[in-house]
């Protein structure tokens, strides 16, 4: 009951967090497109293993130089096979049209019959490709959970709007 509580209460924290820049962050807004939802596809890497990864992200972007990002992620047969999914809330800075920097936080729930999450730091790096109507990123996020890190690497396809 105890590991329900606090992944519940987790979860509702990145929410609000997300939820608040959502609605508070439109005021800073100057370009064309804001809305930037995308797929990736790739490998995670820990431990000498590599794990086929994919997700679902999104940045609202707050200027052209700055953003507010959720992504989701699943990793299949990660911890002895029982899968993990990652939850990670981030703040990006775009030092110019094509480099896509960010740092955050996020939750990994662990599979299997004995379910657990664990709390991660996340700091990733991504290099966007403008062929209209999509963005190409090739990109690498380093996961940072109880002195261990993770590197995902692979391919996000983004179409702003």
């Amino acid at each position: 009951m105890g590991e329900f509580h606090s992944e519940c209460i987790m979860q509702k924290k990145l929410l609000l967090c997300f939820i608040c820049a959502i609605y508070v962050l439109p005021v800073f807004a100057n370009d064309a497109y804001h809305h930037y939802p995308g797929v990736f596809v790739g490998t995670t890497h820990n431990n000498n293993t590599f794990f086929t990864t994919v997700g679902l992200e999104y940045e609202y972007r707050t200027s052209s130089s700055t953003g507010v990002g959720l992504a989701y992620e699943h990793i299949s047969d990660y911890h002895d096979g029982a899968g993990a999914d990652l939850l990670a809330l981030q703040l990006f800075y775009h030092p110019n049209t094509h480099i896509k920097l960010g740092l955050g936080f996020g939750q990994e729930r662990i599979g299997g019959h004995h379910a657990r999450n664990d709390t991660f730091y996340r700091l990733s790096a991504a290099y966007e490709y403008h062929v209209e109507p999509f963005e190409i990123e090739p990109t690498v996020d380093f996961d940072v959970m109880n002195g261990d890190t993770s590197v995902a690497i692979g391919i996000a396809i983004v179409m702003p709007f």
